[in-house]
């Protein structure tokens, strides 16, 4: 008999597990398309699991209707769960989900399904919502709607080099902006036009987001100067809410400054929008999450105007994908002032043909610099070969060696082109990390756009093999020793955070390059997640090092195969 189920038990995650993806090159004949259905097979030392009965159908089934999405919850403790609605479906691996570019006011059948390890589907638990728009009353308002995101009337996108893009969504995220950014720790930030004005009363400060993913941060920022960008530390008088979401999905809200927190944050779920507010009042600052006070501050800010600044940040070497559904202001009113294109901005380059800016009476140049050691701030520039006053955008900021420092320069009229050519009065090393121009004149409708397309594709993808190798009794070894000849345990975990994954098809094992397994699990469809464990017999197997490779396949021949690798040792 080689088909056996293992009972499931506690282990812990392999340690240096490699992920690898084939690539192409040269003049190699192009390789076979992966495989998108496997059949069994169990090399003689080797027992494989197999499936057992049907998983429970989920539980309290819950819906929370929004702008064009639905948010639903359940109960379970299946490794996957498939969410059709329509004619779409998609897999998760949390009891939550959301269900973007819906239609408002149409009504909406949605169907949960739990999924076992081997692609046996429960029978559904049934629902219908109806998504609507909020009609809370707001100063100032944007639900990203427009097929043309961000509206460069309301919005400037901040980002220190070509990483980042700020797009309408795509694909079920229509009607919502995509923040998307490969550029690690450092933060991109979209920057309201629109002062942030507090009224007599609270001021709120409201951000609907499924940000931060998994890795991730989000920061709300309001600052009580023109700053474009979000940098360490928090500015003199700003107020910054941090929420970051560790590997495991465990959220922390920290506020500054003086902030306590009131009570535990719950887990996010991967893709669910969550209504975060900044509220600023006479008593102090709090942070609330959909409704709840989850930090407070002491601190009351004295200033009456501020720029509200969003922005996200990712992993050092990770990437970042943000859906914002709506960013408001609950304080005093404001307008933004009239959009005007802003000019290129070249700093410290040679010199460059220009022409003037017609009707354009004015404007303000804002930098980001670090310096590179102790040194007096710059406090001149040069633009356009005019000398200008460079001042701190926030008085009693500090110039740090390392630490950004945002600074304004006044333009006037005689400055003004289609090009900013800009030096820095200094002989010290100052990188520039930023620049922004804002303009006085005559509304315009044209400025400039990023590429449509975000940066980082919304289309799910294969969650990634994980393999461990146990002792007989299914139990971890310590790291890199020895296991004795016989019988020994496989371990397999395919697993993710994503707010959706493409479905799995099954994976095969390869014993020092020999292929011993095969496990389908894909019964009445794709598996989305799940652990499996193999049992092997290594007594004829020579003494030394051996590898385990475990290639992952989807069902969706567009989704890439992924391998983990697993090595071990045999004793004599």
């Amino acid at each position: 008999m080689k088909r056996v189920a293992f009972a499931v038990a506690g282990v812990a995650l392999v340690v240096g597990v490699v992920l690898l993806r084939d690539t192409g090159g040269g003049d190699m004949p192009a390789a076979p398309p992966p495989p998108t259905k496997l059949k069994p097979f169990a090399a003689d030392q080797v027992l494989v699991p197999g499936p057992q009965g049907r998983p429970a159908t989920p539980g309290l089934l819950k819906v929370r209707p929004g702008n064009h999405r639905v948010q639903l919850t359940w109960s379970g403790d299946a490794p996957a769960y498939e969410v059709r609605w329509g004619e779409r479906k998609k897999l998760v691996t949390r009891p939550g989900a959301q269900l973007n570019g819906l239609r408002n006011d149409q009504e909406q059948q949605i169907e949960v399904r739990a999924v076992d390890s081997f692609g046996q589907y429960s029978q559904p638990a049934i629902t219908k919502a109806t998504p609507r728009a909020d009609d809370a009353p707001y100063s100032f308002v944007d639900r990203f709607d427009s097929t043309s995101e961000p509206d460069q009337k309301l919005w400037r996108f901040g980002k220190r080099t070509d990483c980042a893009r700020a797009t309408a969504g795509d694909e079920d995220d229509h009607d919502r902006l995509v923040l998307s950014s490969s550029c690690g720790t450092r933060a991109v930030t979209l920057r309201a036009r629109t002062p942030f004005v507090r009224g007599s009363d609270e001021s709120r400060f409201v951000v609907e987001t499924d940000a931060p993913s998994t890795g991730g941060k989000l920061l709300l920022d309001l600052v009580p100067g023109p700053v474009s960008v979000q940098g360490e530390p928090v500015l003199p008088g700003a107020v910054r809410a941090t929420v970051s979401t560790d590997a495991t999905g465990n959220s922390i809200v920290e506020l500054v400054p003086g902030g306590t927190a009131t009570k535990p944050i719950p887990a996010a779920v991967p893709g669910v929008t969550v209504r975060w507010e900044l509220v600023v009042g006479a008593g102090g600052v709090q942070v609330h999450r959909d409704g709840e006070v989850v930090v407070t501050s002491p601190y009351v800010p004295q200033w009456r105007e501020a720029t509200a600044l969003v922005g996200v940040a990712a992993l050092a070497g990770d990437r970042v994908r943000a859906g914002i559904d709506l960013i408001g202001f609950r304080a005093g009113s404001a307008e933004a002032p009239p959009n005007v294109p802003a000019p290129t901005v070249r700093v410290n380059a040679g010199p460059a043909m220009t022409t003037p800016i017609p009707n354009v009476t004015a404007g303000q140049l804002r930098l980001a610099l670090i310096p590179s050691r102790e040194s007096a701030p710059v406090d001149r520039v040069k633009v356009n070969g005019v000398e200008l006053p460079l001042r701190p955008a926030v008085e009693g900021q500090q110039w740090k060696p390392g630490a950004e420092y945002p600074a304004v320069a006044e333009l006037p009229e005689e400055a003004l082109t289609d090009i900013l050519n800009v030096q820095l009065d200094t002989t010290e090393r100052v990188q520039v990390t930023h620049t922004d121009v804002e303009l006085t004149g005559p509304t315009s409708g044209i400025a400039h756009r990023d590429d449509g397309t975000p940066l980082v594709s919304a289309k799910p993808t294969l969650a990634d093999p994980l393999a461990e190798v146990l002792d007989s009794g299914g139990q971890p070894v310590p790291n890199g020793a020895a296991l004795t000849k016989g019988r020994v345990v496989l371990e397999v975990r395919v697993t993710a955070l994503d707010a959706a994954v493409a479905g799995l098809a099954g994976f095969e094992v390869r014993l020092d390059g020999t292929h011993i397994a095969t496990v389908p699990t894909a019964a009445d469809g794709p598996a989305g997640a799940g652990r499996w464990r193999l049992s092997l017999n290594t007594g004829s197997m020579t003494e030394g090092p051996h590898a385990i490779e475990v290639r992952a396949f989807s069902t969706d021949p567009g989704a890439h195969p992924e391998t983990g690798y697993v090595p071990f040792m045999l004793k004599p």
